[in-house]
């Protein structure tokens, strides 16, 4: 469009030739580069104005197509010649979402690191917002691992595990200054995160003792919070031994400092942890702390200060992460690459990695499972009043409410993928059937069932009304179809069905086919964070988020293997 107004400024002046080569100057690496525009502009001036747009994007393509070429270069073998060029179009996810930025390095003390993993763009841009625990773990193995950005990985493994605190990591970062410790998953998804690092990354064993400089040395707000140093190994021990005997304590500086909607009930973090079936359980009606964390802010439709997903008891998710998480140290263990074997219980016994394994593969499907008939109910542990949906896995266990522990989300795959030891095939086929016929959509998955009373598909956060379903989106994550989870899905659709590896490949290719046009069509050259009903466009989502492109390549990455 040569009459863009771009265009019409290079006719009337030097301005942009002048502002390019100027802003370089802030970056001393790119010295070469600046000289380089320098010496072209300089030519530049002395042509006809009206040359100049032509020639102007000739020098800007240039160096545009040699940056993405060298940005390929630099990354892993698998991204640098990939199967497809969509496995390069989700690496630039790595360069949009992993950068340096003044304002919000991933922590400024007790050790400046300034890589900073954004969650979004540009909703998650700068500032204290820009960095999140379990956004970062969830996008870290495709990010960052599978994209070979190894020395960045490292850093974002340890600068989290310095602000560590109460056995959890910190959700809301803020650089490490007024970090939140309000997610249950964060820390699981952390664990999985070093587990990966330790198998992907050449000698990444290592990581398990390099130095870690803890922020927070202590639990208690009042106590001493000058630095001590440990190893990493030691602090993957000390957040499983927490867990193991029970977290329970206040946030700290709760109230209306951190969070203007959540009731007083909502600060309080509870954590326990069941002898009888290695199962976590945590939190409560009034706080969200899983990925489904919309917490209500409308006072006159009523939903101010009620979360709309609570989630609490034990969450399909966690639950598989924590089996991911024990099987793996378990093995590190045998290996002597992993110097504990054990925990100590609230009770005072000990109980080793292996028998907390052993006892989650013995109770997750009794706990988990909803038989295909009811006359089978009796086997599990299901409350058959509640049961509306059959052949699926439980999205929680024993919550509050106790319905809601039998809504069909697209959270089981999560468990699936990491730990598809727990799952009989014939009933993890059964589920993903049914999530495929009911939740898959265009690009993402509905996070609730259609049938459920409460679904409400369309997220808009302007509604003002006396709806409390709907007001101030409340809906978030009752319908919307969000992207991330098809990545989990799939991996697990291509590792429970039948079919050769070719075969497996192919059906999953084609639900991609939808991805891969929405990137190539994308002004940011990523994924949505979300989408409406149908894959409609979702105004308040970001319009290209780090887990929607890392769980996909994820996918693909496995497919190659």
């Amino acid at each position: 469009n040569m009459g863009h107004p771009l265009f019409n400024n290079l006719r009337n002046g030097d301005w942009a030739l002048d502002y390019i080569v100027n802003r370089l100057k802030s970056y001393p690496n790119l010295k070469g580069v600046e000289e380089w525009f320098r010496k072209v502009f300089e030519n530049l001036r002395k042509f006809p104005r009206h040359l100049i747009p032509k020639y102007f994007d000739m020098a800007l393509t240039r160096v545009y197509d040699a940056t993405i070429k060298h940005a390929y270069e630099l990354m892993s073998n698998f991204i640098s010649h990939p199967i497809n060029p969509f496995v390069q179009q989700l690496s630039w996810g790595s360069l949009e979402m992993l950068g340096r930025v003044p304002n919000a390095p991933l922590i400024f003390a007790p050790k400046l690191i300034e890589t900073s993993p954004a969650a979004g763009l540009p909703h998650f841009s700068s500032g204290f917002m820009r960095c999140w625990g379990r956004d970062t773990f969830i996008s870290f193995r495709g990010l960052m691992l599978i994209t070979g950005r190894h020395q960045e990985a490292k850093d974002v493994i340890l600068g989290f595990a310095s602000c560590s605190r109460h056995g959890l990591i910190p959700n809301l970062l803020d650089s490490g200054n007024s970090s939140r410790f309000n997610a249950r998953d964060a820390t699981w998804f952390f664990l999985q995160a070093v587990q990966d690092y330790v198998s992907m990354v050449p000698n990444g064993k290592s990581i398990l003792q390099d130095e870690v400089t803890r922020r927070f040395p202590t639990d208690s707000q009042d106590g001493d919070q000058t630095p001590v140093k440990m190893k990493l190994e030691d602090l993957v021990q000390e957040i499983l031994q927490k867990h193991a005997r029970g977290i329970h304590f206040r946030e700290w500086n709760a109230g209306t400092k951190i969070d203007a909607n959540m009731t007083d009930n909502g600060f309080n973090i509870d954590i326990r942890f069941d002898e009888e079936t290695g199962l976590i359980f945590g939190g409560n009606e009034n706080n969200c702390g899983t990925w489904m964390d919309k917490m209500g802010e409308h006072a006159r439709s009523g939903n101010k200060g009620i979360p709309a997903t609570p989630r609490d008891g034990a969450d399909v998710e966690i639950i598989g992460l924590l089996k991911s998480t024990l099987r793996w140290v378990s093995t590190l263990n045998k290996a002597g690459d992993y110097k504990y074997s054990s925990v100590k219980l609230a009770s005072g016994k000990d109980l080793t990695f292996a028998e907390w394994n052993e006892k989650i593969q013995r109770n997750f499907e009794k706990c988990f499972w909803v038989p295909t008939v009811p006359t089978e109910d009796s086997n599990f542990q299901v409350e058959t009043k509640f049961v509306h949906r059959r052949g699926i896995y439980k999205d929680t266990f024993q919550s509050a409410h106790g319905w809601t522990d039998y809504q069909l989300r697209p959270n089981v795959p999560i468990a699936m993928s990491v730990a598809p030891e727990l799952f009989q095939k014939e009933r993890a086929l059964s589920y993903l059937k049914l999530a495929e016929e009911v939740l898959l959509g265009p690009l993402g998955m509905a996070t609730l069932d259609p049938k459920d009373s409460n679904y409400r598909p369309n997220y808009d956060m302007s509604i003002d009304s006396d709806d409390r379903m709907l007001s101030k989106g409340w809906n978030y994550h009752q319908g919307p179809e969000w992207v991330w989870v098809i990545g989990y899905f799939l991996r697990a659709k291509f590792q429970f069905e039948e079919g050769s590896k070719q075969d497996r490949a192919h059906r999953i290719s084609a639900i991609l086919m939808r991805h891969r046009k929405h990137i190539t069509e994308s002004p940011w050259w990523g994924i949505a964070e979300l989408t409406n009903q149908n894959g409609a466009e979702c105004y308040y989502s970001c319009p290209t988020q780090a887990w929607s492109m890392s769980c996909i390549l994820d996918c693909l990455y496995d497919m190659s293997r």
